[in-house]
């Protein structure tokens, strides 16, 4: 008798079916793996711009908070004549003249944080004129020294009801307490009562930055300190711009005006992208702004 064959039935995939399936699949895994480089440049670009635009806005906010409280009378002392350099007088401490004698000049001066003391380097003082509206500013022959101290005995000169005495009350705020302090040299034009603050001289350059070599960076320094670079990078543009109380006020110029005649700045500020996503060139975020000094006026 014979046994009937066993019949086994063999499913899989031919040659052909495997190469189509493979095709398939590496058409689709090409078509994703650029989508995802497409995704991730465009990523990449977008925060470079972002980068480039915080760069501009950080400088611009950083020099707006010194620019700001500088005055149309000597507010500029120094200036290079590519625009790539401006050194301010910068107020940090106010209050008002008490007198004047042949040795000093005394004054009361609001209260101050010590973390605003301790960052600030005195340079001198100015005090304003009330015929011609304008700051006089006095530099000391020693203004970390000698020319500058609290002298507690001419209290009276401020505080006082008496002769000469200008009557004017040290102010608390906060815990903190003005102080009367004696300044050199002294001036007799300095009248009682009049408006007076203490400056530092605060240099910014654009130079060679350090974070970003090749690049340009932001720089500030306050006399007596150390330069330091708190801003980068910027394009070759960048520059400081100057506004006058002559002729076209409300235009501003490259070339460097006479001193006294500055009365505002204009920043162009063309921050950049550290970094530059695959096949794109570095992102510049081109930010231009101006700020006028205070008690700026038609001559």
């Amino acid at each position: 008798m014979r046994l009937p064959s066993l019949r086994r039935d063999r499913r899989g995939f031919t040659m052909n079916e495997m190469l189509i399936a493979m095709v398939i699949l590496g058409v689709i895994g090409i078509a994703f793996t650029k989508m995802l480089t497409v995704q991730t440049r465009f990523m990449k670009d977008t925060a470079n711009r972002r980068a480039a635009t915080s760069v501009s806005r950080t400088a611009m906010n950083v020099l707006l908070a010194d620019l700001r409280m500088v005055q149309d009378s000597g507010g500029i002392d120094s200036a290079a004549s590519n625009g790539r350099f401006i050194r301010l007088r910068v107020p940090y401490r106010f209050g008002l003249v008490c007198g004047s004698t042949g040795t000093v000049t005394t004054v009361s001066m609001l209260p101050i944080d010590s973390g605003s003391i301790s960052m600030a380097t005195y340079g001198g003082y100015a005090y304003r004129v009330a015929s011609s509206k304008r700051y006089v500013v006095v530099t000391p022959a020693d203004p970390t020294g000698a020319d500058i101290f609290v002298n507690s005995a001419s209290t009276p000169k401020c505080t006082g009801n008496g002769a000469g005495q200008a009557r004017i009350s040290t102010v608390s705020l906060n815990g903190r307490t003005g102080a009367v302090i004696d300044v050199k040299p002294p001036s007799a034009a300095a009248a009682q009562g009049t408006a007076v603050f203490f400056w530092q001289r605060v240099s910014y350059s654009f130079a060679t930055s350090t974070a970003y070599p090749g690049k340009m960076g932001l720089w500030r320094q306050v006399e007596g300190q150390s330069r330091e670079e708190i801003m980068g990078p910027f394009g070759s543009g960048t520059r400081f711009r100057f506004y006058t109380d002559t002729v076209t006020p409300d235009t501003s110029r490259r070339t460097v005006p006479n001193l006294a005649n500055i009365r505002g700045i204009e920043l162009v500020l063309p921050g950049q992208s550290p970094t530059a996503a695959a096949g794109a060139s570095l992102r510049t975020s081109r930010l231009q702004t101006a700020i006028f000094f205070k008690n700026t006026r038609s001559p």
